[in-house]
């Protein structure tokens, strides 16, 4: 084993390519993992339940410069009657932290979207997670659609044409 593994090194090396695990973007076209936790609203938040549905995952962080930045664009997505009547449903996964840490920045921020705690980075290691913030459009037919990694300019818009291209797909 340990021969055959060197010998797959040797000819990543020859090709110029490094080995590089996957990321949450290898997840794109596949089934979404299965996401059940708990709200900061002692709600639940369970993925399969939302077949049907588009649904807008954003893992961040209260202690992540760009995921400060980014959740003021989620809001705005989130309060878009249109975008709702569609059949979108926005849900922010807290990576790592706990209730109250998070609850505290939401409403210090006016940020009313749900918040699912994944406290542990379950979640956040069944989709392979390696920076935040992440975003994941998961489709009607509970595939991953589109993943974004980072926050900047032009993401807000790359963020909305995922979901209205996941929106517009067949039902």
């Amino acid at each position: 084993m340990k021969r055959m593994f060197a010998t797959l090194a040797a000819v990543a090396l020859i090709l110029g390519a490094e080995a590089k695990p996957a990321d949450t973007k290898s997840l794109e076209g596949k089934p979404a993992p299965a996401i059940s936790l708990k709200t900061t609203a002692d709600q639940s938040f369970d993925l399969a339940k939302e077949k049907g549905s588009v649904v807008l995952l954003d893992f961040w962080a209260t202690w992540c410069p760009p995921c400060r930045e980014s959740l003021p664009h989620l809001q705005k997505i989130y309060e878009d009657s249109a975008l709702k009547e569609k059949g979108l449903k926005v849900v922010a996964v807290n990576a790592g932290e706990d209730k109250e840490t998070a609850k505290s920045y939401c409403d210090k921020n006016n940020l009313t979207f749900p918040v699912a705690l994944d406290t542990e980075d379950s979640v956040g290691k069944s989709y392979l997670i390696r920076g935040i913030p992440t975003t994941v459009v998961v489709g009607r037919d509970q595939k991953v659609k589109k993943v974004l990694v980072g926050f900047g300019p032009g993401t807000e818009e790359q963020v909305r044409k995922a979901v209205a291209d996941a929106l517009a797909d067949a039902k």
